[in-house]
């Protein structure tokens, strides 16, 4: 089963270096790929945290779950 850990969106979350994600921007896809606001922020399984839009969100979810599934 995955384990997905979604938050509400704070600048909190991250580091100095993840500019996008502390600006409130959809970080997914690298620099430049979504120019969305973040609306949450998601937590991998390494500990790094990532901000995401809703579009993103529904995505990685999918991609976890499918991945389990294997």
């Amino acid at each position: 089963m995955a384990e997905i850990v979604v938050k509400r969106w704070s600048a909190d979350h991250f580091t100095l270096r993840a500019e996008k994600s502390r600006a409130g921007k959809c970080a997914q896809g690298g620099t430049g790929a979504c120019g969305r606001d973040a609306e949450f922020t998601i937590v991998y399984p390494t500990g790094e945290s990532i901000a995401t839009c809703p579009d993103h969100l529904i995505t990685y979810v999918r991609t976890r779950i499918n991945d389990d599934e294997r």
